[in-house]
């Protein structure tokens, strides 16, 4: 869970972080692929399971070996790492080769369905809907079909270095913002934990941003993290069926007050790093040098093997704007390949419903690869990290008010048009009123086409 993948290798930024590889605990591209699963014992045939991520592997391992016990069905697993995902899915499927089921995220799925490559899950699980976590049900619910079994799910809170906030006198539970007040907690907060080389906060004398050693908040362009959850806290609405409707007064209004964070009030670190490098500010925490890191579940792992015993942290909830505090909640399901051969597809349905169940979920659980989206199996991944001193459990609280999620054929064509322009909203080339209409007119041109 070191690294996550964008879209492209070209933006490699943290613009694409969160929508792109959504509730991904990747560690890194997860080697050249690979294949793994229930090895013999099963006498009724083979399978193939297609996912992105390495790290959950083993837990998948281990629940098909249950599964071919159970079921008499072997299963082989499809590693491809997600730099190559979204580049071989497509060309897979249109040869007939894609795998019997495999992972599929929110911005992706509905041009899969739209061509009718996917069962619909309320066929094949017909009682499932109900012991899924509901917010990732309705994420890849349309058109009155459920296009997936859920397994795994993400919201966002803020991960806090303890010594830092007690030292700055800052309450991370008490983190709020306003765009049309002077200053707000979350402003107050972040000028008490930035510091220069010289000790100095902004806005004091001889305060030199560009010798910051410390720094308060991870203003940045991440979708999932940073401008979702920020936008839906100030009143703003992401899309609007299959367009975008970000370039509301409300919207430019907090794409301005987040960029303001890095250019005015300096207590993120500069775009120029975070536009460049997603993982920037993760870095920073893991070395003591951020105070308030507002991310995902799906730095849980990296952040705690990073600081190991370097310092205490916790987590709080996601920093609150005038509609209080949201969270951009993402999910991965496994979707079931419609195409594949009719003898295929008794295997395809048990293994769905085996997927969809909380004994098939447990071993994501009782492995901390992330949230399973099985309610009942939840317990066991806060108990993952209650063991390690963490408390989880803001995530789920969290995930109760959740944004908009990117959605429909050509939401990642919509996302890499306009993510480029909203970092050079963030590094201040361009103010939020002249960049953010762009972005929503290239967003929309490039999701029509």
């Amino acid at each position: 869970m070191l690294k996550r993948r964008t879209l492209l290798s070209s933006f490699a930024a943290a613009g694409l972080l969160g929508t792109a590889a959504a509730c991904s605990p990747s560690s890194d591209d997860g080697g050249d692929g690979g294949s793994g699963g229930s090895d013999g014992g099963g006498g009724k045939g083979s399978l193939t399971f297609r996912l992105w991520d390495e790290n959950a592997v083993p837990a998948y391992e281990e629940s098909f070996k249950a599964f071919t016990a159970d079921s008499g069905w072997n299963v082989t697993i499809d590693l491809v790492p997600w730099a190559d995902y979204w580049t071989r899915l497509p060309l897979d499927v249109a040869s007939g080769d894609a795998a019997d089921v495999y992972w599929m995220n929110s911005a992706n799925y509905v041009l899969y369905k739209d061509s009718e490559d996917l069962l619909d899950i309320n066929e094949v699980v017909p009682d499932g809907a109900a012991q899924w976590e509901k917010s990732v049900v309705d994420l890849y619910t349309r058109d009155g079909g459920l296009w997936g079994v859920p397994q795994i799910w993400d919201s966002i809170a803020v991960f806090y270095n303890k010594a830092l906030v007690e030292e700055a006198g800052v309450d991370p539970s008490a983190l709020a913002f306003d765009p049309t007040a002077e200053t707000d907690e979350l402003r107050d907060a972040g000028k008490a934990l930035t510091l220069d080389k010289a000790g100095k906060h902004p806005g004091e004398d001889g305060f030199d941003a560009d010798a910051r050693e410390q720094f308060g908040f991870n203003s940045q362009a991440d979708r999932q993290a940073i401008i979702g959850p920020m936008l839906a806290s100030n009143g703003a609405q992401w899309q609007d069926e299959n367009t975008y409707t970000f370039a509301s007064p409300e919207g430019i209004e907090a794409f301005q007050y987040m960029a303001d964070l890095v250019n005015v009030a300096e207590i993120a670190p500069s775009a120029a790093d975070t536009n460049e490098n997603g993982d920037f500010t993760k870095d920073l925490f893991i070395q003591g040098k951020l105070g308030l890191f507002q991310s995902g579940p799906y730095n849980l792992s990296a952040i705690a093997e990073g600081v190991a015993d370097s310092f205490e942290w916790a987590l709080a909830a996601p920093v609150a704007g005038p509609e209080g505090a949201k969270s951009l909640v993402h999910g991965v399901v496994a979707v079931g390949n419609a195409k594949a051969d009719d003898e295929q597809q008794e295997g395809i349905t048990a293994l769905l419903t085996w997927l969809g169940s909380l004994d098939g979920q447990l071993p994501l659980a009782e492995k901390g690869v992330s949230f399973p989206a099985h309610v009942d199996a939840q317990d066991a991944f806060l108990s993952f990290w209650e063991e390690k001193g963490i408390d989880v459990s803001v995530f789920v609280d969290a995930a109760k008010n959740a944004a908009e999620a990117d959605i429909g054929a050509r939401a990642n064509a919509g996302l890499t048009a306009a993510i480029p322009i909203f970092q050079e909203v963030f590094i201040g080339r361009l103010t939020a009123e002249e960049g953010i209409p762009q972005a929503q007119d290239e967003g929309n041109k490039a999701m029509s086409e």
